[in-house]
């Protein structure tokens, strides 16, 4: 099948799946709030953003692996939101579904290259090849470990996991999978497949060049951005979370398409920088409020209004000091580019290979002017 009538038959999949969600979760009014369905629209929002980066990534580069999986992992969580939002329709409305065990028992074990598409991302990001040849048993461990346990949580028998409905292809001898040794064992170790995956990352990192440090920064900055805004999944909403994920695939697109890559650093020293605003201007305020309501007799009223005077007379200045503080650790190569160059000078001396000196000419170039695209022509 050619390239792009795969990745419209997989974009259409995904979309037909989306939609069957959101109109499932629209009509179960009988047990779903407003919010639960928003933030179904939200999940879907993000998704649709990873398949579009996939398929972007896929008819661009389509010998890279990285935007199949991008495309892989919007499908099967489409899949997923389809599945649950027609069991969900099937609970307010029963007998709508002719057997909702067998839905259910399809798509519980989609959870598993839901995840571990995450692992497979981190580990050949950005090229779709693994750092060195000392990843393959990560990559086949973590490919193992995804089938077993898929094919454990299909057959698994009892009461399908979440679900009020009875898996119909339960098998017994695979019993040993649900709550015993057998199937922690293999959780476990899924879960280690991602944190080496991760951990792989690094260390491409260490040995990258300047454009593939850049494409792994940009996915750098919004996997932690994305994790911090899970540790508040509690205090900020699954809505709101959700949203945010949309960084990943977008953080992807721009990393692929190399496109304003040299702004990551800037990106990361403004989002440091304010993060380091709101932070300090929250204990201003809480300190403010604290020390007038103990001097200020008139009340509550008082005190918050003054201390909302002081936070915004603060603001400029505590800006302008965190930008510049950040700037020279996220930006150093703006502040040592005369450091850098006289380095390059100083290696001349001894260097007569004419293309390591034209190599690290362009290193150079590009560390401390940062250009959208950098030519070299030379005359033998």
């Amino acid at each position: 099948m050619p390239v792009k009538a795969a990745v419209t038959a997989l974009l259409v999949t995904t979309v037909a799946s989306s939609a069957v969600a959101l109109v499932s979760y629209a009509r179960t009014d009988a047990i779903l709030e407003l919010l639960d369905w928003l933030e179904a629209l939200a999940m879907v929002t993000w998704l649709a953003i990873f398949a579009v980066v996939g398929a972007f990534v896929i008819l661009h580069r389509p010998g890279n692996i990285v935007g199949w999986l991008c495309l892989a992992f919007s499908l099967v969580w489409s899949i997923w939101s389809a599945g649950d939002a027609l069991l969900v329709y099937d609970e307010a409305n029963p007998g709508t579904l002719d057997n909702p065990g067998l839905l259910a028992a399809l798509i519980h074990p989609l959870w598993v290259p839901g995840v571990g598409i995450i692992g497979l991302l981190l580990l050949l990001f950005p090229d779709g090849r693994l750092p060195s040849r000392r990843w393959q048993p990560v990559l086949w461990g973590l490919l193992s470990v995804m089938a077993l346990l898929v094919v454990t949580s299909l057959f698994l028998p009892g009461m399908v996991q979440d679900r009020s409905v009875i898996n119909p292809m339960g098998v017994e001898a695979f019993e040993v999978f649900g709550t015993g040794p057998p199937g922690i064992t293999l959780v476990v170790l899924l879960i280690l497949g991602i944190a080496l995956s991760a951990l792989s990352v690094v260390f491409r990192y260490r040995r990258a060049g300047t454009v593939e440090r850049l494409q792994l920064k940009w996915l750098m900055a919004a996997a932690i951005i994305s994790a911090l805004s899970y540790a508040l999944l509690f205090v900020i909403g699954d809505l709101q979370v959700q949203l945010i994920f949309s960084l990943i695939p977008i953080a992807i697109w721009f990393a692929m398409r190399r496109h304003r890559l040299y702004d990551i650093d800037r990106f990361i020293s403004r989002t440091v920088a304010y993060a380091a605003v709101v932070a300090i201007l929250a204990l201003v305020y809480a300190g403010a409020i604290f020390v007038l309501q103990n001097l200020l007799p008139a009340g509550d009223s008082l005190a918050v209004a003054a201390s909302t005077l002081i936070v915004v007379a603060v603001f400029n200045p505590v800006r302008r000091k965190a930008l510049r503080r950040v700037d020279r650790f996220f930006n150093r190569s703006r502040y040592d580019a005369d450091r850098v160059v006289e380095g390059f000078a100083e290696g001349l001396r001894d260097e007569t290979d004419t293309d390591r000196i034209v190599h690290g000419w362009v290193e150079v170039t590009t560390e401390t002017m940062e250009p959208r695209a950098v030519g070299v022509w030379t005359r033998s």
